[in-house]
C-alpha cells in the first residue's frame, strides 16, 4: 500500500515537472506524432516559467502538420529572430495553399533564408499553374508546356470531331463525326422523300449534335491544356522538394 502510493506521488509529480514533459514531448515529436507532441508541447508551455526556442519551433511544426496554420502563425510571433518569422510565416502559409500571402512574406528584403525563400515562391507559382514565374526562382525540370489554343479547337471543330482530333482524341473525334454525319444523312433523306415531320427532328438533332461537337471541341482544348498543366505541376514537385525551416 506504501509502495503504491509513492508511485503515485513520483507520477504526479512528474506529470508536473516542465522538464520531463518537454523530454517526452520531444520523444513524440521525434517519433512524428504530431498531434500527441502538441499537447504536451502545450502543458509544458503552461507549466514553464519560459519556453524553450527549440521547445516552441516544435509546437510550431505540431500545429502545421496538424493543420491549424492560424495556431501556427501566432505562435511563430513568439520567435525573436525577425528574419526567421518572416521565413517560417512564409512556409506555414505556403503549406496551408496561401501561395500569395506566402510570398509578402518570403519577399522580405535582406531575408537570411534568401535561397531557401526562392525556392518556397517558385514552387507556390508552380502549385498555380504560373510555370513561367516559377521558372525565375527555381530551375525547371524540362521545357514549358506547349498548350492548345480554345479557338484552334473552334475552328477544327468546323469540320464534325475535327476540335478532338486536334487534341489527340481520336475516338472522341470519330464519335462526333460519325453522331453529325448520320443525323444530318437521316435529315437529307427524309427531306428528299418528302417527310416533313422526320425532316425537322433530324435536322435539329443535326444542328444540336453539331453545336455540341463545336463546344466538345473547345472543352476536350482546355482539358488537354489543364491535363498538360497538372502532369508539369507534378514533375516540378517531384524533383524539388520545399525546404522545411525545422529539418535538422
Amino acid at each position: 500500500m506504501v509502495s503504491a502510493l509513492f508511485l503515485l506521488l513520483v507520477c504526479q509529480n512528474g506529470l508536473s515537472d516542465p522538464d520531463m514533459v518537454v523530454r517526452f514531448a520531444d520523444h513524440l515529436y521525434e517519433t512524428r506524432e504530431y498531434a500527441a507532441a502538441l499537447q504536451e508541447y502545450r502543458r509544458y508551455s503552461f507549466l514553464a516559467d519560459s519556453v524553450s526556442h527549440i521547445a516552441r519551433e516544435h509546437m510550431i511544426d505540431c500545429y502545421i502538420h496538424t493543420g491549424q496554420y492560424s495556431h501556427a502563425l501566432a505562435e511563430t510571433d513568439l520567435l525573436h529572430d525577425p528574419g526567421r518569422i518572416h521565413y517560417i510565416k512564409g512556409y506555414i502559409l505556403y503549406e496551408a495553399q496561401s501561395y500569395d500571402s506566402s510570398r509578402a512574406y518570403l519577399e522580405q528584403k535582406g531575408l537570411p533564408y534568401a535561397e531557401h525563400a526562392r525556392t518556397l515562391i517558385g514552387l507556390g507559382y508552380a502549385r498555380q499553374f504560373k510555370f513561367r514565374e516559377a521558372a525565375c526562382y527555381i530551375d525547371m525540370p524540362s521545357a514549358l508546356p506547349a498548350y492548345k489554343k480554345p479557338g484552334a479547337g473552334a475552328l477544327f471543330s468546323l469540320f464534325p470531331g475535327g476540335g478532338h482530333f486536334y487534341c489527340g482524341r481520336i475516338g472522341d473525334g470519330l464519335f462526333s463525326f460519325a453522331v453529325v454525319s448520320l443525323s444530318s444523312a437521316l435529315a437529307y433523306y427524309y427531306q428528299s422523300k418528302d417527310e416533313d415531320l422526320k425532316f425537322g427532328l433530324c435536322l435539329s438533332a443535326a444542328i444540336l449534335f453539331y453545336a455540341g461537337n463545336i463546344y466538345g471541341g473547345i472543352n476536350a482544348v482546355r482539358n488537354y491544356n489543364y491535363y498538360l498543366n497538372d502532369t508539369y505541376r507534378r514533375s516540378v514537385l517531384e524533383s524539388i522538394e520545399p525546404i522545411d525551416p525545422f529539418s535538422h
